[in-house]
């Protein structure tokens, strides 16, 4: 249920909240407690919430649906701030490959993340790494075949 005037949500009843709901106070505390674990990462760097998520929790339900089972809030720009336009619900391995230490690589026009390119050639994710973090163009951090074969 979502309010409208006095009318109730449905995502607090008896002391106890909804995931959905959780999604939304934890996302403003990441932004706005200077004393919550994750802050440096998110408020500490300049990630807001935007002005209707801010001050609403059935704007961010309306905008955004229920929290999904096994899904989070994800920012689809990970210096972008907390809006309609920049999030989604994502599962934990959506998570993963979108943060500020990815790395992206673009093979004839594909870009994957690293990790994903690893898996398709049967090279390890280190190596790929290694490679990129030397310098070596993307063709050639996926694509040369391993010393010693592995």
């Amino acid at each position: 249920m979502i309010s409208h005037g006095n009318m109730t949500h449905g995502h607090s009843t008896g002391g106890r909240t909804s995931r959905t709901m959780k999604s939304w106070e934890s996302m403003k505390q990441r932004c706005f407690n200077p004393n919550a674990p994750d802050f440096d990462r998110y408020g500490g760097r300049g990630i807001t919430v935007c002005e209707q998520w801010r001050t609403s929790f059935t704007r961010f339900l309306s905008d955004m649906g229920n929290r999904p089972e096994g899904m989070t809030l994800e920012r689809l720009d990970n210096d972008g701030d907390y809006t309609p336009t920049n999030c989604t619900w994502a599962t934990a391995t959506e998570q993963q490959r979108n943060t500020r230490v990815s790395i992206y690589l673009t093979i004839n026009g594909e870009t994957k993340p690293l990790l994903d390119w690893a898996r398709h050639v049967g090279l390890w994710p280190s190596t790929l790494r290694r490679r990129y973090h030397a310098g070596w163009p993307d063709a050639d951090v996926v694509f040369r075949p391993a010393r010693n074969g592995g």
